[in-house]
């Protein structure tokens, strides 16, 4: 898909400052709740280091293929999407994701994942409030991660 776009995650610019992950909950759940995001950000204090779990939206998505309900699809974008009301809540497409980016939702009973912010214009909330642009929305063919 020649217009796909992704998240590139730089985690050496990351702070752990909350920015992303609060205005994740905010934009899909109107609360900032860090147990809302569709995102996490793990943090290594001994070494002061940080990286950003998100979804990578594979070109080939186990979670997709793992899902028994037919409920992970790709959308038009190749942004994977949860189908809440076909979702049997097994967990197979979070156990199958090789990122750890498909987080259950214990209050809401339901699986959540980045989509990218679908619907909104400007493209993915995280991404224009990250202060120091640990996150960047790019194509995808660049690469995604960079190592730390």
């Amino acid at each position: 898909m020649a217009d796909k776009k992704n998240i590139k995650v730089d985690a050496r610019l990351c702070r752990d400052c909350q920015a992303c992950v609060l205005a994740c909950s905010l934009h899909h759940e109107r609360e900032c709740n860090l147990e809302l995001a569709r995102l996490v950000v793990s943090k290594d204090m001994a070494r002061y280091e940080f990286d950003i779990v998100i979804c990578q939206h594979c070109d080939e998505p186990d979670c997709i293929v793992a899902c028994p309900s037919d409920a992970m699809i790709l959308d038009k974008r190749g942004v994977v999407i949860i189908l809440d009301d076909e979702c049997n809540r097994c967990g197979s497409c979070a156990a199958s994701c090789p990122h750890d980016a498909i987080f259950y939702n214990e209050a809401q009973d339901r699986y959540i994942k980045c989509d990218l912010c679908a619907g909104r214009e400007q493209g993915p909330l995280c991404v224009e409030l990250c202060p120091v642009e640990a996150l960047t929305f790019v194509q995808a063919e660049e690469p995604v991660e960079l190592e730390v």
